[in-house]
């Protein structure tokens, strides 16, 4: 990526996170709280590692689009109804979902989320959320690292940004209020949210994992004051955890050796087995890498079928 580009696309950015903590000083937004996570700032942080390979002219496009509408999320949150409904018909519900999947969604999923998942210096509308997933394509994702699976998360995160501006738009024409996500940089950490949502269980890369997709797919949401979302009540894909348990095959193949064995615990609580600081120099000059998703079992074989095949030896 030429210099121009860089430095056009640098300077959009900083102007977005500067709308994004703006938010977080109007009264009638949810705040972050002291155990909120910091937000990993992928775009600035990688300045520090190196050649950004793959992050070339082709990508521009792209990138540009990702961030027309990341400010896009911020600039129509003024269009929100000033006495919203708070409650969705089932019909409603059901012609939000039909148009969710028209525009791309394979997984929908709905829950309650708590200010601590709210990056801090952050804020969204409310904690009422519809959780969205996009699919990668398994043909480019089996190519990581290389710059035809960059491209494709990277259409990935486009497309989820366009359809959750489009379908926050949908949703404040019908009298609801709506604060689109985007699923690159968004305000509150998502994985956490599908795995409440019932949709899919977090693994040992950090990444979540679904019937549908196994490990690749992306995603985002929509926050709203809809207070009748039908939002799961458990989640039936908790033994990947013990698969992961087990497996561990994401820990062998990290290029970076950024995926740890043992958790590491953080003080808000959270648990994770991925070292941001080993994992980025490798994603940033490997084309955003994607060799966990790649080698991932259930990004190979059937959800089911492992799952029958787990549960007879375990």
């Amino acid at each position: 990526m030429d210099r121009i580009q860089n430095f056009i696309m640098m300077n959009f950015m900083f102007k977005l996170f500067d709308k994004e903590n703006k938010l977080s000083e109007n009264e009638e937004y949810i705040k972050y709280n002291d155990n909120s996570p910091s937000r990993y700032e992928i775009m600035t942080e990688g300045e520090k590692y190196g050649k950004r390979s793959g992050f070339g002219p082709r990508v521009a496009p792209i990138m540009l689009s990702v961030i027309r509408n990341q400010h896009k999320v911020l600039n129509t949150l003024k269009k929100n109804p000033a006495e919203p409904r708070t409650e969705i018909s089932e019909e409603e519900l059901n012609e939000l979902e039909k148009l969710a999947k028209k525009l791309g969604a394979g997984i929908i999923g709905y829950t309650q989320i708590s200010p601590q998942l709210i990056f801090k210096e952050k804020a969204i509308l409310d904690t009422n959320a519809i959780v969205l997933g996009f699919e990668m394509k398994k043909e480019h994702i089996d190519t990581a690292p290389s710059v035809k699976c960059l491209h494709e998360v990277l259409r990935t995160y486009d497309d989820l940004g366009i359809v959750s501006n489009k379908l926050a738009k949908y949703l404040r024409k019908r009298g609801f209020s709506a604060h689109a996500g985007h699923p690159l940089m968004g305000a509150a950490l998502y994985p956490p949210m599908a795995q409440s949502a019932g949709l899919a269980f977090i693994g040992y890369s950090g990444i979540v994992i679904s019937p549908e997709y196994g490990p690749r797919f992306r995603l985002t949401a929509v926050y709203t004051n809809i207070e009748n979302l039908p939002e799961s009540k458990e989640n039936e894909h908790a033994w990947v955890r013990e698969y992961c348990d087990k497996c561990k095959k994401c820990i062998k193949e990290c290029p970076g050796g950024a995926i740890l064995d043992k958790a590491i615990e953080h003080p808000n609580g959270q648990i994770t087995h991925v070292e941001n600081t080993k994992c980025m120099p490798y994603f940033i000059n490997e084309y955003g890498c994607s060799v966990c998703i790649k080698v991932c079992p259930f990004n190979n074989v059937d959800y089911y079928q492992l799952k029958e095949n787990f549960l007879k030896t375990s």
